[in-house]
């Protein structure tokens, strides 16, 4: 394993530092080959390729009409790709000052259009754009002075990015192509550059070659050149702007498409990998785009070994590496680890990305139809897809599970028990002292002040109507101007009076009637379609608000980062007697939710009580369990937080029987684990954040079950090498056994018994609620416990 991370790493150093290294050392032995430059202007033929960009081709148009170039040599061509906005109206009023539009009937992809008009063009000199390219006055002029070079067929500017975004495919692209101009610069010095740029490249008319339609013409064509015996040269003072792609998604896509039909390129120009044909150019094309389309592979072996070392250390020496990685979770929250986290995503996804596109380009499944960035409806933040990395730690936990008792070795025993023990005490211990530390350096406080916006409180119900009316009353209640609070009530299918209880309330407060039954996302995904309020506060019919909550929770969206606010729910009641167990656990987990707001965002919300700003809301599907994570998770992918507000406080009865809190905790983490296997639980790359606390506060807490399975099956077969594992055997069997013995409600007031018994009430709920959400078997109507009228409860 360490021989392959080793191979792969010495590999990734070449692609990445070495090659740029030997280029450089050959271009000081050798002497850089000169490009001889004059003054000149040839006839020119500017061609633009565009789809759809209504939006910039104006722009586009006046730029190329103010080039410091002779009017009379320039001729202008934008070629449409049967575009269905207003580009071709656009590009007609530009008629009479000299731009022609070439429109094709079909929409056949970038090639097509240049095969179809560059033989028809009349300069000397064809110059390739897109319409988002932005020159500078004299970059054509710059660009053309290469062709007195009479060795030289191809010449490639320089695409700057403009600064404006900040989102890790902005950097990471910035990042990358900072290197790319470094590359160009050494392989021009050497002979030729490979490959040109779309935004900004020129050639000799009299080369041009028709091409295959799922070509990548800024690819090909200059490779064509070059095995044809000319020079493809870099141009650093022609410059134009354009901005990145603006997203992981949209960037990934754009990757494998270019790769794709690059790597075929490569294969239908077989002479540039031929060096007795075209020399160091065949060095060039395989170390810069071959090995690095193919990094990917070599990626994936270093991070095969880094697991397997990192695994080794944790075994040998588990506090020093435990002690190490809480010092680098620390570093990826501060703003320099942040940003490094957002690139080291980047780089893996364009990995990820060549790779699919060396796999689609082999398979000949290319397209040359693009989109663009700006057409396209892609996210704008980096997204880690957390659901697949959730679903990889239940098999290696079932794994580990299944290995145990068959007793393949000792060491391999004595692994899982410490890797199990280890990550039980970092969900339960670890992760909340991390939080506590973070909380200290790395603090983001949030703006808060007393404003009033338009606010709607949603209540869905079904069959309600024990607490309808003292819910309504409760809601009428409300610290709160009337003229811009609006309650609205939506009830899935309720059968046992609970509109005519609501109509009652009319017109203070408004009812929406759904059947059939659907659910409660159902209601709240059609409620929400109706409501235009700025604020809306989403609460349950059983939970009754203190007059000032709506105020606190509004009160945080003073600040424009902030788009979920979650308040504080306190149940109330015997609750079976579980008070004690579950207040303290409660306790807890408020704890860890303030510390993560403190930081940047909370996961999820309390369901029975949070608001969210209306205009973030997107609808999750249909079938969702929980809208309290669903919800807030979409408003954290579009890029604002989710807080906790401690002084909108409500009150709540808790369950009666220790079964409807199994029910219900079950049904949660189904839920939970149901959006993890979705691909809506993407999280943002430039939120480390969020990251660790789904996956720390999340997922790893929801697979504890499964940990703590196999560090008692792991005691159990090492109590016969060491009392210390017969001990640990011995512990875990007592608390299972005072757990037991707390399904009897009398002997459960005692504490240490109340305790056990809770404790492992949420394991196996915790365990039966992942086995139904992975399985898929969790109904999406809600069961309601017994509704208590409001007197019973402290409000």
């Amino acid at each position: 394993m360490l021989t392959l991370g080793l191979v792969s790493l010495a590999v990734l150093a070449y692609v990445l530092v070495g090659y740029p290294i030997l280029l450089r050392m050959i271009v000081r032995l050798r002497g850089a080959r000169p490009v001889r430059r004059q003054d000149i202007t040839p006839s020119v033929s500017f061609v633009i390729s565009a789809f759809n960009e209504a939006a910039v081709i104006r722009g586009k148009i006046e730029n190329t009409l103010e080039l410091d170039y002779p009017a009379a040599v320039l001729e202008i061509v934008v070629i449409s790709d049967r575009s269905d906005d207003d580009t071709d109206r656009i590009v007609l009023e530009y008629a009479a000052r000299g731009v022609r539009l070439a429109r094709q009937p079909e929409r056949r992809g970038k090639t097509a259009g240049l095969n179809r008009t560059v033989p028809e063009l009349k300069g000397d000199v064809v110059v390739f754009s897109d319409a988002n390219a932005m020159y500078e006055t004299d970059a054509l002029r710059k660009l053309v002075r290469n062709f007195a070079d009479p060795e030289v067929g191809c010449v490639t500017g320089e695409a700057r990015y403009l600064k404006n975004g900040q989102t890790a495919a902005d950097e990471g692209e910035r990042a990358y192509w900072g290197y790319e101009i470094q590359m160009k610069r050494l392989e021009t010095q050497l002979g030729s550059m490979v490959g040109g740029d779309g935004a900004i490249y020129a050639i000799r008319r009299s080369l041009w070659q028709t091409l295959p339609e799922d070509a990548i013409n800024d690819f090909l064509n200059p490779l064509q050149i070059v095995a044809a015996g000319w020079r493809g040269v870099y141009e650093p003072d022609a410059v134009c702007y354009e901005e990145t792609a603006g997203g992981i998604r949209t960037e990934y896509k754009r990757r494998v498409r270019i790769v794709s039909r690059s790597w075929r390129a490569v294969f239908q120009v077989k002479a540039v990998l031929n060096p007795f044909s075209v020399g160091l150019f065949a060095w060039s094309v395989c170390s810069h785009k071959v090995l690095r389309w193919l990094s990917g592979i070599f990626v994936a072996g270093v991070s095969v070994a880094f697991v397997d070392v990192y695994v080794r250390a944790l075994l040998q020496w588990p506090v020093v590496v435990t002690a190490i990685t809480a010092a680098a979770m620390v570093a990826a929250a501060m703003p320099a680890g942040r940003r490094l986290l957002g690139l080291t995503g980047y780089f893996a996804v364009v990995n990820y990305a060549s790779l699919v596109g060396i796999c689609k380009g082999s398979l000949g499944r290319v397209s040359g139809v693009w989109s663009t960035p700006r057409e396209a409806a892609a996210p704008k933040r980096p997204l880690l897809p957390v659901g697949p990395l959730f679903l990889g730690s239940c098999g290696l936990t079932a794994i580990g599970i299944v290995v145990v008792p068959a007793f393949v070795s000792m060491r391999v025993t004595t692994f899982v028990f410490w890797l199990s023990l280890a990550l039980l005490g970092y969900v339960y211990v670890a992760y909340p002292l991390l939080l506590a530390l973070l909380r200290v350096i790395a603090s983001r406080p949030h703006r808060k002040a007393a404003i009033e916006p338009t606010v709607c409180l949603f209540i869905a119900a079904n069959d309600e109507a024990s607490v309808i009316e003292a819910k309504l009353k409760n809601a009428l209640a409300l610290d709160y101007p009337p003229d811009r609070f609006d309650i609205v009530v939506a009830s899935d299918g309720s059968v046992d009076g609970t509109n005519a209880i609501v109509r009652s309330f009319a017109p203070r407060v408004r009812l929406l009637e759904f059947s059939p039954r659907q659910g409660k996302i159902s209601a709240i995904n059609r409620g929400l379609s109706t409501i235009g309020s700025e604020i809306v506060v989403l609460s349950d019919a059983n939970t009754f608000l203190e007059p000032n909550s709506v105020r606190a929770l509004v009160a945080n969206f003073a600040d424009p980062a902030v788009g979920c606010a979650s308040g504080d729910v306190v149940l109330v009641g015997d609750r079976a007697a579980l008070g004690s167990s579950e207040d303290l656990y409660y306790l807890y987990e408020r704890w860890i939710q303030h510390a993560e707001s403190d930081i940047g965002s909370m996961i999820g919300a309390d369901g029975a009580l949070y608001a969210v700003r209306r205009r973030l809301f997107v609808a999750p599907a249909a079938d969702t369990i929980l809208d309290d994570m669903a919800i807030p998770m979409g408003i954290v992918r579009s890029g604002h937080r989710v807080v906790f507000e401690p002084y909108a406080r409500a009150h709540e009865q808790g369950v009666e029987t220790a079964r409807e809190e199994f029910s219900r905790k079950a049904r949660v983490v189904a839920g939970a684990i149901q959006f993890l296997t979705r691909r809506d639980s993407a999280v943002p790359l430039n939120l480390p954040q969020v990251i660790l606390s789904m996956l720390s506060h999340k997922a790893l807490r929801w697979l504890s079950p499964a940990f703590a399975t196999s560090v008692f099956l792991a005691s159990v077969a090492l109590a016969g090498a060491s009392h210390e594992y017969a001990a640990a055997a011995a512990a875990q069997g007592a608390l299972v056994l005072l757990g037991i013995v707390g399904c009897v409600p009398r002997l459960r007031r005692v504490r240490l018994i109340g305790l056990a018994h809770y404790f492992c009430l949420v394991q196996s709920a915790a365990a039966v609620g992942m086995l139904q959400g992975l399985t898929g078997r969790q109904s999406v109507l809600w069961r309601r416990s017994m509704r208590y009228p409001a007197k019973q409860v402290r409000a």
